[in-house]
């Protein structure tokens, strides 16, 4: 009787190992690709937040384009570091609208097949302030 038992628990711990190494590479995709995905929801907050930034300062009445190209890169470089290079920046304005554009990529955590990274494309336009006597009024 004793035999049996033993046997029961070797098979039992052995069935186990077994669904262990099956179940584990998933489940360890599984996790990973959820960081990829949380790691690229927040490089485009950062990098939507650098645009916007630089997009709102560009806008000021007595900025330049360059101002806000330059708090861009700041805040994008604080923000994530080099892990988004290289990050290609383009500001445009006229008398009414700035408009800051970035395109780059992510380098992606897992083995995918995407051989530049996973691409970012953040848009932020704002409207150009101007000082106005009076309020406007005449």
């Amino acid at each position: 009787m004793a035999a049996t038992t033993r046997a029961r628990a070797t098979r039992t711990i052995g069935q186990a190992l077994v669904e262990t190494a099956l179940v584990l590479p998933l489940l360890m995709a599984l996790s990973l690709g959820l960081l990829q995905v949380a790691l690229y929801a927040h490089a485009r907050d950062v990098l939507l937040g650098a645009a916007q930034e630089g997009a709102r300062l560009a806008a000021e009445d007595g900025r330049s384009l360059d101002d806000g190209l330059a708090r861009v890169s700041e805040l994008a470089r604080a923000g994530l570091g080099t892990t988004v290079e290289p990050l290609r920046t383009q500001v445009r304005g006229d008398a009414e609208l700035v408009e800051v554009s970035i395109d780059t990529s992510l380098s992606p955590i897992l083995p995918l097949p995407v051989p530049d990274g996973l691409p970012l494309h953040v848009r932020a336009s704002m409207s150009r302030e101007r000082f106005r006597p009076n309020g406007g009024r005449s």
